[in-house]
């Protein structure tokens, strides 16, 4: 993430022909374009990154804060939704440099503001801006103009829903159509490139998994739920049979009147778009065990937790079972989060110290924030192995010259290591046992592997330590040097000589 506003804060575009692949990202890039000018004055660090989706963590709790009190919660309520939605968002992905907390914040503002402001027309064009600006953070969250469409259709207007649903898609493509002109390879990097990728680690077991943890998270949430809906349920259920009693029964679904609903009962909101977040995750991002618990906290667990308490404050018999459980709750919610932040330093200051006497260095993305700081080439920027699998596309997106499409950029990158391995011009070679070098190529001939190991010789394994949580914890980084030239006569180490 730092090596893509750093490539923005430089004038870059990951986007551009010149970019591929070792400058890509997979991610849409307004939230490094938002930090690339500040980087400029504070540094290209984590900290500055970190502090940005800080901000946005809790811009996000505010507006979780501000939902509840409209769905009538009490301000103590609201308070502890607010707190235990924050402690969510802490966990695993979200707080670290990447997208997730901005666009989080833009998905949310740009489901519930129109909720908000009763749909009125000025809140659905907001809703519009914000819905597009979230999906050019990370694609998934354009699905807050995709609950709205739907909540009008079902509960507002079939008309109302039909127009927000078509304009939202016609601006949607506009500004693709705009961003595919200026940066030529975004659909390649966001879309191709993920879609193909993904589809090979998605699993209903990862689903079971998360689902199952989230449940032991949150069960005492779901209780409270229990607790203030059934009262609810109960009266609300007499009222409805009575009344729809007297209504015919084609009257429940109303399918050709345009400027009406197509239910004429009345759709909760908050719960409409909890139940599409559950319905997405179990469908496809929670079968995705990368981004553990993630999805979940962000699409789900803000409409889980504004619903509820918002039930929960009709409730004044049982208040004091709501704040046990409400209590217990934030303990659970807390308690998953890590708690011991040590980290050895010791190996990490062997390799800093590699990385100061070198000047070009491929480097794994354990160290690339080092890399960058030396100001050398950049040869894999963590979101590069990924680029190859653009080449799997409809053909009307295939590059016209033959020189641009995606395996041809490919192979020439990896005819430019493996020429820079064979001339030794790289100064150091950072291997770990996430990060390799690109795979062999039969059609070529070309295994970098093969060639690193002929021309360079591993001097050292150290074990790098990352902080104890889910995508920490311990790493083995080999070490690799040129080896001593002993001229032949091309001037380079004989391949064919036994190391």
């Amino acid at each position: 993430m730092l090596e893509i506003t750093s490539t923005i804060a430089d004038g870059g575009n990951p986007f551009a022909l010149e970019s591929q692949p070792a400058h890509i990202s997979l991610y849409p890039v307004l939230y490094n374009i938002v930090v690339a000018p500040i980087s400029t004055t504070l540094g290209n660090t984590l900290w500055l990154h970190r502090l940005v989706s800080g901000i946005f963590i809790i811009a996000t709790c505010a507006l979780c804060y501000f939902f509840c009190r409209k769905a009538s919660a009490t301000r103590t309520d609201s308070l502890a939704a607010a707190i235990i939605l924050y402690a969510g968002l802490l966990y695993y992905s979200t707080p670290i440099a990447s997208p997730n907390s901005m666009g989080v914040f833009l998905f949310l503002s740009a489901t519930c503001i129109p909720w908000f402001f009763r749909f009125s027309s000025r809140s659905l064009a907001v809703s519009l801006a914000l819905g597009i600006l979230a999906f050019y953070t990370k694609q998934y969250f354009l699905m807050s103009l995709g609950y709205v469409a739907l909540f009008l259709f079902l509960a507002d207007s079939k008309k109302r829903g039909i127009y927000f649903g078509f304009l939202a898609l016609l601006i949607l493509l506009v500004s693709l159509t705009i961003v595919h002109y200026t940066s030529p390879y975004y659909l390649d990097n966001t879309l191709f490139a993920v879609a193909s990728s993904s589809k090979y680690v998605l699993s209903n077991n990862a689903a079971i998994r998360q689902f199952s943890a989230y449940f032991t998270i949150y069960y005492p949430i779901f209780a409270i739920l229990v607790l203030a809906a059934y009262p609810k349920y109960r009266t609300a259920s007499a009222i409805r049979t009575h009344r729809d009693s007297n209504l015919p029964s084609d009257k429940l679904i109303n399918w050709l009147d345009w400027n009406k609903p197509l239910f004429s009962r009345k759709v909760g909101f908050i719960w409409l778009c909890c139940l599409c977040s559950i319905s997405i995750n179990a469908l496809v991002l929670a079968r995705n065990p990368g981004n553990y618990l993630t999805y979940l906290f962000q699409l789900i667990s803000p409409f889980l937790l504004v619903g509820t308490f918002g039930f929960a404050s009709g409730i004044i018999k049982r208040r004091w079972m709501i704040s046990v459980l409400a209590s217990l709750a934030m303990y659970n919610s807390y308690s998953a989060l890590p708690n011991n932040f040590s980290v050895n330093e010791k190996n990490w200051d062997k390799v800093r110290s590699e990385i100061a006497a070198a000047n070009d260095i491929y480097a794994s993305t354990l160290v690339l924030r080092e890399t960058l700081d030396q100001g050398g080439p950049i040869y894999h920027n963590g979101h590069t192995p990924y680029f190859l699998w653009a080449k799997h596309k409809p053909a009307f997106f295939v590059k016209s010259v033959h020189e641009e499409t995606v395996p041809q950029i490919w192979q020439r990158h990896r005819e430019r290591l493996n020429t820079k391995l064979e001339n030794q011009s790289i100064d150091l070679v950072l291997i770990d046992n996430w990060m390799q070098l690109p795979p062999s190529d039969v059609a070529t001939g070309i295994d970098l592997q093969e060639t690193l190991e002929i021309y360079y010789e591993q001097t050292d394994t150290l074990g790098l330590q990352l902080m104890d949580r889910r995508g920490g914890g311990g790493f083995s980084l080999k070490i690799y040097k040129p080896r001593n030239k002993t001229p032949d006569s091309s001037g380079m180490p004989d391949p064919k000589k036994p190391r």
